[in-house]
């Protein structure tokens, strides 16, 4: 099994990511022993769109576009 975080956003460079870097290590390590054979994590840039409803279908359809077929969500 892998698991697959898409994330709208972008992590900065700092103190957040340095965490979650520390966390995703963790993961790797411990997540093997537990069947996990990775962990990927996707950062889709925020959409330009002027109005809320565009920017969440371009969202929606960059998030769409990650998720494999026969994917359990």
């Amino acid at each position: 099994m892998r698991i697959v975080v898409i994330a709208i956003g972008r992590l900065k460079q700092g103190p957040e990511r340095e965490l979650a870097e520390r966390y995703r290590e963790r993961f790797d390590d411990i997540g093997r022993k537990l069947g996990f054979r990775s962990l990927e994590i996707h950062e889709i840039p925020e959409s330009r769109a002027r109005d809320a409803a565009a920017r969440m279908a371009d969202e929606a359809a960059a998030i769409s576009a990650l998720i494999p077929d026969k994917s359990s969500i």
